[in-house]
C-alpha cells in the first residue's frame, strides 16, 4: 500500500477540470459549479480536451494551453482520450487525477483492458495517483474542496465517508445533511485502478480531522493489503463498515461457508462494525465515539412499564445479548425506593406513577450495581413526569457514572424536547428499543473486535511442539508420488506430528466380526465398507444402535457400492463411534481457500449424509488460543453441555484449531483440510475422519497465503552490544508506548535528521500507525533492552516498506540521542538489510539531510552508494541487494 502522492488528491493547491468540448453527460459543468460553489481557495481551471485527428479518429489528444499547473486534474472524456491526458498532464506537474464517469457499456472487455493498461502506463513515470475511472469524486468540505458531482450540500465533519456506490454516497449523504452532521471527507472509489480502498483508510488513518470511518462496500481485490490498512485504520479511530453481498458466488458449492461469511471474518479480525441498515450507521458511529468503556457485556433495562421493558429485553436475547442480574442487595434498595411489593428483576418495570426523581435513583442504583455493565432507559410519555424533566434527571446522574447509559425515547412530538436534552448532554438517545439495542450490541462487537485486532498470533509454534520434519517427510511422499491429496495413512501421520488425534477404527472381515467389535466400541456406531482395492468407499451409515441395525446397513451399503462400482469386491467393514464419551456434538473442522483472502479455518457441526447441518463459522488464519476461543464461541457447539464440562471441550477445539493454523503456517503444500466428523472429549479431539489436499508450493506460499501475516517470530536475534543484552525483533502492534518513549528521548537537532522536522512526539494516529505494520511490504525492527523490573524499552528502530514488485525499499533508521555514535545503528542496518536480502528486495533506498554526516558515514560504510538529492538540501542513499532483471 502507499499514499505517495495522495496529498495531491486530498490537498491541491490548483484543480483543473478538463473535458472534451462536447462532453455529453454535463458531468464537468457540475463538477466546476461544485468546486466554485464549495469555495476552493485555489485556482480553477476549465481544460479542453480534443483529438487531434480531423475526425476525431484515433486517441491522441490536444489540451487546451493553461498557465497554472494543476496539482488535481478532473478528467471528463472517454476512456480512450484519458491516457493522453495523463501523459500530457504529469510531463507539466499534475501528480493527482479524477477520472470521472466513463461509458462502459459503449466499449468491448477488450478496448476497457486496453484502455486501463494504457491509463497506468502513462501515470506510471511521474508518479500520478488516479481516482476511478468511474469515480463519482472527491469532497474534503474543511478545505473547500468539492471536485464531485455531489448534488446536495456537505457540511464540514469528523466523519469521513468513502464508497462504491453513488447512490448510496448520495443516501448517505442527504440523510446527514437532515440531522446536521458533517463530513471530513466523502470519497467514491469507482473502479480503483490505482487508489483503493486501502490507500485511501492508510490516509484517512492519520488525517487529524477525521475521528471515525464510514465505508459502503460490496468487494475488494487484495486481501493482505486490505487487511493491513483496514487494522491500521482501526487502531486509530472507529470504522463502521456498509457492505452489501457479491453478485456471483466464488466458493464451490461443496464449501461449507459463502463469501459473506469470510467478509464478516476479516471486518471481525479488522477491529470494525458492520451495520446492516443505513438508519442505523450514525448512531452506530455517534455510539462508538462517545460510549465509556465497557466492563462487560450485561445490559440492564429501566423502563416505565412492563411492555416496554420486555420489547427491549426479548430483542437483546434474541439477537444474542446478555441482561445482567441485579444483585439482592440492589433488589432489595429498588423494592424500598419504589415502595413496591412487585418481584423485580431485569428488565426492571418502573410502576407507572414514577417521578423524575426516583428515574434518578433508581438509575444510581443499577449503576452501583456489580452485575451491570451497561443501562438502558425506556421511557414512554407519561401524565405523571414530564419526560423533558426525566430525561435532565438521567442526564445528571449518567454524566457522573463510570458506566454508559443508553437512553431510549418512545412516542412522538412529545419526546422530542426529551431526546434533545439528551443529545445536549451527550447521552445517547434513540427513539426505539430495538433501535437501541441494535446500536448497544454494535459497540459490544466494536469492543470484542478491538481485543481480537490486539492480537498477533506468532509464526512459530509457543505452547507445543510440532513435529515438522515428520510431517514435511509426510508430504514428499506423497507429492512425489503424483498425489492430490493424502491417503488415510498419510494424513493421520501428518496430523500427528501436530498432535492432533485421530481414532483407530476398527476393522472386520465379517458382519458377525464387525458386530462383535461395535459391541466392543459401544453403541451408536458408524459402518463403512473397505473394498478390495483398498479403497474406502465414500458412503457411511451413520447411528447404528443395535446388531439388527448393522446388517441392514451392511447391505445397502454393497448395494450402493455394487451401483456405484461395478465389479468390485467388499473386503473388510470398517466401525466407528458415532459419538463421543462426552456426548459432545460431533464436530467439523477444516480449511478452504478463498480467492481474496486465502486460506480460511472453519467450524461446525459435522455433515450428515454427505449434507450440511448447523452453524459454521470461519476465522482467517493464523490464530492463537484468544483467536480459537472466539471462533469456538461463535460456534455455540458446547451450548446444553454440562457447566462442569464446558470449558474443558471449548478448550480442546480451541488447541485443535490454534495446531492446525500452525500446520497452515508451516506447509506450504497444504491446500485444504476436511476433519470431518471429529469428536470432542475433555481430553482433546479425536479425529474420525480426515481429507487432507497436497500441492506443490507456489510463489506466495506457506503463512505468505494468509491475509494477516503472523508475528514473524524467526527474525528475533538475541545480541550483545557494549556489555547490555538486547533483543533485535520485529515492532509489535502493542509498542506503541515503547516507540512514542523513543522518540521522545531524541534531542531536537536529531529529530530533524530523522524526520527532517524538530518534532519531539508524533501524534498518537501517525504513532500507531508507525507500531501497525504488516511484516510484508513493511517491517520495523526494534532493539530492545529490559530493566530491572523486566519492562521493555527500545533503544533504536529501522524499518522498510517496499513498493509491490520489490523493486526497492525505502528505509528510515533512528537510535537515541544518547546512544548514538555507538554502533547500535549499523547493527539495526545490517539486521535490516539481511532481512530485505532474503526477502528478495532489489535495491535498499534512504534520504539524508546534507547536514547529517552520521548517516551518511555508516551508508558508505555498509555500501550505500550516495548522490545527490532531487530535493534541496538532502543526499539519497543506495544500496543494491540483487542485480536488477534483464529485459
Amino acid at each position: 500500500m502507499t499514499v505517495r502522492n495522495l496529498e495531491f488528491l486530498f490537498r491541491p493547491r490548483s484543480v483543473a477540470v478538463v473535458a472534451e468540448p462536447d462532453e455529453p453527460s454535463r458531468y464537468a459543468e457540475v463538477v466546476i459549479a461544485n468546486l466554485v460553489a464549495g469555495g476552493f481557495a485555489g485556482p480553477v481551471i476549465s481544460v479542453g480536451a480534443r483529438k487531434r485527428s480531423l475526425f476525431g479518429i484515433g486517441t491522441d489528444v490536444r489540451l487546451d494551453e493553461f498557465e497554472v499547473v494543476p496539482d488535481l486534474a478532473i478528467i471528463c472524456a472517454t476512456l480512450d482520450m484519458v491516457p493522453s491526458i495523463i501523459k500530457q498532464l504529469g510531463a507539466r506537474g499534475t501528480r493527482g487525477v479524477i477520472v470521472g464517469p466513463w461509458l462502459w457499456h459503449r466499449m468491448s472487455s477488450n478496448e476497457i483492458a486496453a484502455a486501463r493498461k494504457a491509463i497506468l502506463e502513462a501515470a506510471r513515470p511521474y508518479l500520478i495517483r488516479i481516482l476511478g475511472p468511474g469515480s463519482g469524486g472527491l469532497v474534503v468540505p474543511a478545505r473547500g474542496l468539492n471536485a464531485s458531482a455531489a448534488p446536495v450540500s456537505i457540511m464540514p465533519g469528523k466523519v469521513a465517508l468513502i464508497t462504491q456506490s453513488t447512490a448510496i454516497t448520495a443516501a448517505v449523504l442527504d440523510r446527514a445533511g437532515s440531522r446536521g452532521i458533517g463530513f471530513s471527507t466523502v470519497l467514491h472509489l469507482g473502479a480503483s485502478m490505482d487508489v483503493d480502498l486501502a490507500d485511501v483508510l492508510d490516509w484517512l488513518a492519520v488525517d487529524r480531522d477525521t475521528q471515525s470511518i464510514l465505508v459502503q462496500f460490496d468487494e475488494i481485490s487484495g486481501g493482505r493489503k486490505f487487511m493491513s490498512a483496514a487494522r491500521g485504520a482501526a487502531r486509530n479511530k472507529p470504522v463502521v463498515a456498509i457492505r452489501g453481498g457479491p453478485v456471483k458466488p466464488r466458493h464451490p458449492v461443496t464449501t461449507p461457508f459463502n463469501a459473506d461469511d469470510v467478509y464478516e471474518a476479516a471486518l471481525q479480525r479488522a477491529g470494525w462494525v458492520r451495520i446492516d441498515t443505513l438508519g442505523d450507521v450514525f448512531e452506530a458511529i455517534e455510539a462508538m465515539a462517545r460510549v465509556r468503556p465497557l466492563r462487560g457485556e450485561r445490559l440492564t433495562i429501566l423502563a416505565n412499564g412492563h411492555g416496554l421493558g420486555r420489547i427491549a429485553g426479548d430483542t437483546l436475547l434474541r439477537s444474542g445479548g446478555e441482561l445482567g442480574s441485579l444483585s439482592r442487595d440492589t433488589v432489595k434498595h429498588l423494592e424500598e425506593l419504589l415502595q413496591t411489593r412487585s418481584s423485580l428483576s431485569n428488565p426492571l418495570a418502573l410502576p407507572s406513577d414514577v417521578r423524575p426523581s426516583h428515574w434518578a435513583a433508581a438509575l444510581s442504583a443499577v449503576l452501583a450495581d456489580s452485575n451491570t455493565d451497561t443501562v438502558l432507559t425506556v421511557c414512554s410519555p407519561s401524565p405523571f413526569a414530564a419526560s423533558a424533566d426525566v430525561a435532565t434527571a438521567i442526564c445528571e446522574v449518567s454524566g457522573t457514572a463510570e458506566r454508559s447509559v443508553f437512553t431510549c425515547w418512545v412516542g412522538g412530538a412529545a419526546m422530542l424536547e426529551a431526546q434533545r436534552i439528551a443529545a445536549a448532554n451527550a447521552v445517547l438517545s434513540h427513539d426505539s428499543p430495538e433501535k437501541a439495542i441494535a446500536v448497544f450490541l454494535g459497540v459490544v462487537n466494536y469492543r470484542r473486535n478491538r481485543r481480537l485486532l490486539q492480537q498477533m498470533p506468532p509464526s512459530l509454534a509457543e505452547s507445543f511442539s510440532p513435529d515438522v520434519d515428520a510431517a514435511r517427510s509426510v508430504l514428499t511422499e506423497a507429492i512425489d508420488g503424483g498425489a492430490g491429496a493424502l491417503s488415510p495413512r498419510q494424513a493421520r501421520r501428518l496430523l500427528q506430528a501436530y498432535g492432533i488425534a485421530v481414532a483407530d477404527s476398527p476393522l472386520a472381515g465379517s458382519i458377525d466380526a464387525a458386530i462383535l467389535a461395535a459391541g466392543d466400541l459401544g453403541y451408536p456406531v458408524d459402518l463403512g465398507l473397505v473394498l478390495a482395492d483398498g479403497a474406502e468407499f465414500a458412503q457411511v451409515a451413520s447411528g447404528l444402535r443395535s446388531p439388527a441395525e448393522i446388517r441392514i446397513a451392511a447391505r445397502g451399503l454393497r448395494s450402493s457400492a455394487r451401483t456405484q462400482r461395478p465389479g468390485s469386491r467388499v473386503s473388510r467393514y470398517r466401525l466407528r463411534s458415532s459419538v463421543a464419551h462426552s456426548r459432545a456434538p460431533a464436530m467439523r473442522l477444516g480449511v478452504a481457500d478463498d480467492p481474496v483472502f486465502g486460506p480460511v479455518i472453519f467450524l461446525g457441526l459435522a455433515s450428515v449424509a454427505g449434507g450440511r447441518t448447523g452453524r459454521v463459522v470461519v476465522a482467517l488464519p493464523p490464530l492463537n488460543l484468544v483467536l480459537a476461543r472466539d471462533l469456538v464461541t461463535r460456534s455455540r457447539f458446547a451450548e446444553g453441555m454440562p457447566e462442569d464440562d464446558r470449558e474443558a471441550l471449548q478448550a480442546a477445539v480451541s488447541n485443535a484449531l490454534v495446531r492446525l493454523s500452525q500446520l497452515l503456517t508451516d506447509l506450504d503444500e497444504v491446500t485444504s483440510v476436511t476433519l470431518d466428523p471429529l469428536h470432542v472429549e475433555t481430553s482433546g479431539v479425536v479425529v474420525l475422519e480426515a481429507h487432507i489436499g497436497i500441492g506443490r508450493a507456489a510463489r506466495r506460499t506457506g503463512l505468505r497465503r494468509f491475509a494477516i501475516r503472523p508475528y514473524p517470530k524467526e527474525l528475533e536475534q538475541p545480541v550483545e552490544w557494549r556489555g547490555r543484552t538486547l533483543l533485535i525483533r520485529p515492532l509489535r502492534p502493542e509498542d506503541e508506548t515503547t516507540l512514542g518513549e523513543l522518540l521522545n528521548s531524541l534531542d531536537p537537532e536529531d529529530s530533524r535528521m530523522r524526520f527532517f522536522d524538530s518534532i519531539r512526539s508524533l501524534p498518537r494516529a501517525r504513532l500507531a500507525r508507525f507500531s501497525q505494520i504488516d511484516y510484508d511490504r513493511e517491517m520495523a525492527l526494534v532493539a530492545i533492552e529490559r530493566d530491572s523490573d523486566g519492562v521493555e524499552h527500545a533503544l533504536g528502530e529501522v524499518r522498510a516498506v517496499a513498493e509491490p514488485g520489490n523493486a526497492f525499499a525505502d528505509f528510515a533508521v533512528v537510535v537515541r540521542s544518547a546512544l548514538k555514535g555507538q554502533g547500535l545503528g549499523r547493527l539495526l542496518m545490517q539486521s535490516l538489510i539481511s532481512y530485505c536480502r532474503g526477502r528478495g528486495i532489489g535495491e535498499l533506498r534512504g534520504e539524508a539531510l546534507d547536514g547529517n554526516l552520521r548517516m551518511q558515514r555508516l551508508a558508505k560504510h555498509l555500501g550505500f552508494q550516495l548522490t545527490t538529492g532531487a530535493d534541496r538540501g538532502t543526499i539519497d542513499l543506495g544500496l543494491r541487494l540483487r542485480k536488477p532483471e534483464k529485459g
